[in-house]
């Protein structure tokens, strides 16, 4: 836009002087002027669209609400308001007084001064005429004298009184051509029309002013007396003296001049209000686009300013305005930008202490959650404020809905919460105690064993207290199960001695007895000896259920297809008072196992549902087998009996069972085996009624087992 002022602005300076120039009827340029005229007003055209391209800016940030607009609108209001008035005011006042002093040009007084002139003028030529005809009447009169003596007439002509004259000559008016003449400086042959004849004829004389080659000349005709039938006449051509001739041709001059004057007024008048109109637009569109030019540039700093404030408040600290001017804005926008680099400076600094801060929780973090242990934080006033994952494993909640709520609040949210808040309450009781404790725990599907301890933090890293706990009840279940093992292990030796001969007792007895007692005595002997040997069965049954959790079998693993061992498992209930419907997978599942030990599992299994199933009309088994990916799934559903919550807690705990006739060591058995087979076993309750249980294998550990 700056370019474009300078080269605007030089148009407008060369336009003006050639404008100026062409009005000058004396001018070359004279003949131009409507091309001149043209050409301005395309220069008027150009600075127009530039402000009205500018005024569309200013009406658009408006609408917009840019910032800055209201600004630069009373800017350009401003400075239009400046450049303009003047320009109109003083184009009004010219316009009025060239209209008014053309007007005083063609007075009255003008008219009479140039035409008294002008008469002044004629007398003194008149005058001339008058003395060159009174001179050329001595010349005629010496003529007559010297044609009646029938002499020289170009003695006469040369005499003194006819060096006066520049042209004489003597004419023949029938033939009408000189028969004498001297004419010294060839001026051109003198012509008489029909008029200027009969005028001489009847006056006997002529006489006029001419101009010749710009020279003013007195001359005229005189007839001389008829000679011999002949008619003959004197024509002359003398100089009006210079001065007489120069005043008539100035005053002949200015009189035509003001003639050309008052006949082009009018056309005068239009030609200077054009003039004068376009040189006042010119300037006047060349200061307003200047004006608005300055009015943006000038508040071209200030929205920079605004739009770097607006840049640090949203926290981008980089934006930097470019110093163009020393006054007081570039001194403001050079505080500004030492202003931004030391925020700049400050938001590294704090960056960096943000990542160190980062870098150390992370680092804390890390620790924390490859730690086995469970760590919960609390503050001062017990508000749950961190937790590693391992927490919320163990105690089987998400801890993430917890965060900023206090300890003593959980409880409101379910009863698992509740049941969590009783756990960690006695978890912190341990602080001021040396030792850690034990708790149990009620998980979602087990009970748990934790083991724990609290400890405050110190004031300087924000008070509050840690609680770190750990499962141990693998560990439980482990000891329980090995003093159960032994237990088993030394029931089974105690019982089983004594009875084979329990056994053998009776049967030798009733043997013995047998024909020898009457019917009434035979028969009560016969039903207590099958009792006896019946308990004994049972008991041989429970010694060997001791004796089978008791020691670890010795397994053999091969190659076996779970799919075949299933079916060859459900051909022994086909006849089962429970119907047993089988959704095998369609590709084979092989895994290591102990094909025995596995019967045994399958068995156990089909046996506990088939008699949970009893309590409903139809009494129904659902077996299913799947793979996803590397983990191979048996699934045994039943309708009827559910598993009640104890059970599911404590299921493969020894001797817990909801059977009334259930020794509890099916499970754990089953359980141990699973486990032998890099397996795990869960229990869970259908939605529509019945129990669950479900058998996972992952073939790369098992196949590493």
């Amino acid at each position: 836009m700056q370019r474009f002022i300078l080269i605007a602005g030089t148009l407008a300076c060369i336009a003006l002087y050639l404008l100026t120039t062409s009005t000058d009827s004396t001018s070359t340029l004279s003949g131009h002027f409507w091309t001149i005229v043209t050409f301005c007003a395309l220069l008027i055209l150009a600075m127009c669209g530039v402000i009205l391209r500018y005024i569309y800016l200013i009406i658009r940030y408006k609408n917009h609400r840019v910032f800055g607009s209201q600004i630069t609108r009373r800017l350009s209001l401003m400075f239009t308001l400046v450049a303009v008035l003047p320009g109109l005011f003083l184009l009004s006042v010219s316009v009025k007084f060239i209209s008014h002093n053309i007007k005083t040009w063609f007075g009255n007084d003008t008219k009479e001064a140039l035409e008294r002139s002008l008469t002044l003028s004629k007398s003194a030529v008149d005058v001339a005429v008058q003395q060159s005809s009174i001179d050329a009447e001595q010349i005629r009169a010496d003529l007559m004298v010297m044609m009646a003596q029938h002499g020289d007439v170009q003695q006469v002509f040369r005499s003194e009184k006819g060096s006066k004259f520049s042209q004489l000559a003597v004419w023949d008016m029938q033939r009408m051509k000189p028969i004498s003449e001297r004419n010294p400086y060839q001026l051109n042959t003198p012509e008489l029309d029909n008029n200027m004849l009969r005028e001489l004829g009847e006056k006997h004389q002529l006489s006029s002013a001419e101009s010749l080659n710009s020279i003013l000349y007195a001359s005229g005709w005189l007839l001389l007396p008829p000679q011999t039938g002949e008619q003959y006449a004197l024509f002359f051509r003398q100089p009006i003296p210079d001065k007489v001739a120069k005043d008539a041709e100035l005053i002949e001059s200015a009189r035509s001049k003001y003639a050309e004057l008052v006949f082009a007024q009018k056309g005068l008048q239009t030609f200077f209000i054009i003039t004068l109109v376009l040189a006042a637009l010119l300037a006047i569109l060349l200061a307003l686009v200047t004006a608005l030019y300055f009015a943006q540039r000038f508040v071209e700093p200030i929205l920079s300013l605004a739009n770097g404030a607006r840049s640090v408040a949203q926290g981008d600290f980089s934006r930097r305005i470019p110093v163009t001017r020393r006054d007081e804005l570039g001194r403001l926008a050079d505080l500004f930008n030492h202003m931004t680099e030391q925020l700049s400076i400050a938001k590294d600094a704090d960056e960096m202490h943000r990542i160190q801060q980062d870098a150390a929780r992370h680092y804390l973090e890390l620790v924390l959650e490859s730690l086995s242990s469970g760590v919960i934080t609390l503050d001062a006033i017990g508000s749950l404020k961190t937790y590693n994952h391992r927490a919320a494993e163990i105690l089987d909640v998400s801890l993430g809905d917890l965060l900023g709520k206090s300890l003593n609040d959980w409880a409101s949210d379910s009863p698992q919460h509740a049941i969590l808040s009783d756990a960690l309450l006695n978890l912190l009781a341990s602080e001021h105690t040396d030792q850690a404790v034990e708790i149990a725990y009620a998980g979602l599907d087990e009970t748990r064993i934790l083991l724990g301890k609290a400890v405050r933090l110190p004031e300087e890293n924000g008070s509050g207290i840690v609680l770190v706990f750990d499962n141990i009840t693998t560990l439980v279940v482990a000891q329980k199960e090995a003093a159960w093992g032994e237990v088993a292990k030394r029931l089974a030796h105690e019982i089983r001695n004594p009875l084979t001969p329990i056994q053998l007792s009776a049967e030798r007895l009733a043997w013995k007895l047998q024909g020898k007692l009457n019917s009434a005595d035979e028969q009560i002997l016969i039903k207590s000896t099958d009792t006896i040997i019946k308990q004994v069965a049972a008991l041989k049954e429970m010694v060997e259920a001791f004796r089978n959790y008791a020691r670890a079998p010795s397994l053999k693993m091969v190659e076996i297809d779970l799919n075949s061992l299933t079916e060859e498992v459900l051909v022994l209930y086909e006849n089962h008072a429970c119907k047993f419907v089988a959704e095998l997978s369609k590709m084979p599942l092989l895994l290591k196992a102990d094909s025995t030990a596995m019967r045994q599992v399958l068995h156990n299994l089909f046996k506990n549902a088939a008699e949970a199933a009893a309590s409903d009309a139809l009494p129904t088994v659902n077996v299913r087998t799947q793979k996803h990916g590397n983990v191979i799934t048996l699934t045994v559903r039943n309708n009827g009996k559910s598993f009640s919550k104890q059970m599911l807690q404590n299921a493969f705990e020894p001797y817990i069972t909801d059977k009334p006739s259930g020794t509890g060591l099916g499970l754990p058995v089953v359980k141990r085996i699973i486990e032998d087979h890099n397996g795990s076993i869960s229990l869970s309750n259908q939605e529509s009624g019945g129990a669950c249980v479900t058998l996972e294998f992952n073939t790369e550990s098992n196949n590493h087992a």
